[in-house]
């Protein structure tokens, strides 16, 4: 579904863009309305050549992929790597002391597993008989409430 609205977004600023060069294909630029000032030089757009006019297209269209495409692994790379890479190493230092922690402690933790498992067993069987006296208890209740009629 993302990638469903991912490509009409894309078509739409395809749309609007091809939508406001044909407006102004058909139109021309307005003379009056976009003025320029570089420099205390105010430049009007109906004073550009072609070539001029394709070179700032160019720019833009530059410094458009910069920010969509440039600005973000700088941000991933330069911010969020050194990030990722302490956080990595500090769970690996950690990782490393617990495993040589568990193993230092396996004469002392594998007994105490062993009683646990038999404590619980013991605890289990002893539910189990539990059950089991309590359906041997109501199995003759059930022979009373029958359906038969006794005369």
């Amino acid at each position: 579904m993302s990638k469903f609205l991912v490509a009409l977004g894309v078509l739409a600023l395809l749309g609007a863009a091809g939508l406001l060069m044909l407006f102004v294909a058909l139109h021309g630029l307005p003379h009056d309305a976009v003025q320029i000032s570089v420099n205390d030089r105010e430049i009007h757009l109906a004073d550009l050549s072609n070539w001029q006019v394709a070179g700032g297209g160019l720019g833009l269209l530059l410094g458009l992929a910069v920010l969509v495409i440039v600005v973000p692994l700088v941000l991933l790379l330069g911010l969020l790597l050194p990030v990722l890479l302490a956080v990595g190493a500090v769970l690996f230092v950690v990782g490393l002391a617990l495993g040589i922690g568990v193993l230092g402690m396996a004469p002392l933790l594998l007994p105490l597993l062993l009683l646990f498992w038999l404590w619980r067993r013991a605890q289990r069987r002893a539910r189990l008989a539990e059950r089991a006296a309590q359906a041997a208890r109501a199995e003759p209740s059930r022979s009373d409430t029958s359906n038969t009629i006794n005369l």
